[in-house]
């Protein structure tokens, strides 16, 4: 089942047909929950569990992140849920498909039939939180206490030295931003070196073309470039080596007959083997006519340096 279907339920956005089947086991057997509701900084990075739950009293006694069944992703969830045990004291348990397997024996429904529901449901669609309307806060608006709420967040990260606030900076620096709109780098227009369109970036930036597609596709474009250039040189390079060999070793050339030409040809096969790191012949014989002409035809080519007469 694909993790990516998103949407609502009973207020709140999940993310995944796994978050949805633990929610309808929870509720099956009447748990209160609530979603996302806290973000821990854990020192390495900021991290926001996806179910928390609370005692009588309103206090936070555990937290659960719902994951995918990808290694990676699992072990790196697993760190984060220990971090917020051991600064915070609080319970936390990593929950994927095997688990949600075993949590769905005893019910009367089956964890498929909840994740095909969810997938079919008009509430959720593939990629919601990611694209436009299907996004979960798509067309929605602060109220002006959110706003201040939101302001007023902000500034108490401002007075901190957490990873947020570093994240902060770092995007401002990125942008060229000092502070939201007062531009700290002067910016000017250039033209994309590949496309000849019109970029605007910073002046200090050594950027010169206007997408990464135009950067890739001149790159590639060099990286051929030079390989034909490497290519050509090389050929070049075997088609001397032949010569000056068979002027060397003119006597076994012109001794060659042409129904026994391999005796003389692969020794210089293994030679430019060796020294060219090429054996396949058809190189070979490409860098002396252009084409692969064939065996008999470079033995030829080699008498013809030793300048024997053929018919």
């Amino acid at each position: 089942m694909n993790r990516g279907y998103a949407g609502f339920y009973k207020g709140f956005y999940l993310r995944s047909s796994y978050e949805y089947a633990y929610a309808k086991y929870l509720d099956f057997y009447s748990i209160p929950w609530s979603y996302e509701d806290r973000t821990f900084d854990i020192g390495y990075k900021l991290y926001k569990p996806d179910f928390f739950f609370y005692d009588q009293d309103g206090n936070l006694k555990r937290v659960v992140e719902i994951i995918s069944r990808n290694l990676d992703a699992k072990k790196n969830a697993m760190k984060a849920l220990e971090k917020i045990e051991s600064i915070y004291g609080i319970k936390s348990d990593l929950i994927s498909y095997e688990e949600l397997l075993n949590m769905y024996i005893d019910l009367p429904f089956s964890l498929n039939s909840i994740l095909t529901e969810w997938i079919n449901s008009n509430t959720a669609t593939i990629n919601k939180a990611a694209y436009g309307k299907f996004n979960g806060h798509y067309n929605l608006r602060h109220s002006d206490e959110a706003k201040k709420r939101i302001g007023e967040h902000t500034k108490k990260l401002w007075a901190t030295e957490n990873v947020t606030k570093q994240k902060m900076l770092e995007g401002l620096r990125k942008s060229g931003l000092a502070q939201k709109g007062k531009i700290k780098t002067p910016r000017e227009i250039r033209k994309c070196i590949k496309c000849n369109r019109e970029f605007e970036v910073l002046k200090t930036s050594k950027q010169s073309y206007c997408s990464i597609l135009c950067s890739a596709q001149n790159a590639i474009k060099l990286a051929t470039d030079a390989y034909v250039n490497k290519r050509r040189e090389t050929h070049k390079e075997i088609k001397d080596y032949i010569i000056n060999w068979s002027i060397l070793n003119e006597q076994v050339v012109l001794s060659t007959p042409l129904n026994k030409i391999s005796t003389t040809i692969y020794p210089l096969v293994n030679d430019i083997y060796r020294k060219f790191g090429v054996k396949d012949f058809r190189v070979i014989s490409k860098a002396v006519f252009g084409e692969d002409r064939g065996r008999k035809e470079l033995i030829l080519f080699m008498k013809k340096v030793c300048n024997e007469k053929i018919c």
